[in-house]
């Protein structure tokens, strides 16, 4: 029994602890963090039953009103307390048909996707709403941004 004890004490084991040595839990170095996106670009998501666009950030649906131009943009205004233009963060770049304009107001920058610049409606509280869908304003009505648009 007293060369049992002693082997036990010797580390033999097996404990996991790192001085242990007996196939310890040590699993190498620490994980990296994924490097830290530097732009909020749109992403590709199933909304309403088919594959739309959303803001990165909350994923909630992004919309465009198909009367809107980024030269000419019909939602300025009042509009703009119901819905949000999708201003791009620093240091994002065009890409994928998705391009950053300046407002026609002049107030921002913003997200466009093939000549529609890209909002979020105020009626849609989680991803996988569409509540912005088909309303009328300015002429014209809003629309989800899919990846056909």
């Amino acid at each position: 029994m007293a060369g049992a004890m002693a082997l036990a004490a010797c580390g033999g084991g097996g404990s996991g602890g790192p001085a242990g040595g007996g196939g310890g839990l040590y699993g190498g170095p620490p994980p990296t963090s994924p490097p830290k996106q530097n732009s909020n670009i749109p992403i590709r998501q199933a909304v309403a039953g088919g594959p739309a666009f959303v803001n990165p950030s909350n994923r909630h649906t992004l919309y465009f009103l198909d009367v809107d131009t980024p030269t000419g943009g019909k939602c300025t205004g009042g509009c703009l307390s119901v819905w949000f233009p999708l201003v791009p963060s620093q240091g994002s770049q065009a890409r994928d048909g998705f391009t950053t304009v300046n407002r026609s107001d002049g107030a921002s920058m913003q997200w466009d996707y093939k000549n529609h610049p890209l909002y979020n409606y105020s009626g849609d509280n989680g991803p996988d709403q569409a509540n912005g869908n088909g309303i009328p304003f300015a002429g014209g009505h809003w629309h989800i941004a899919r990846p056909t648009t």
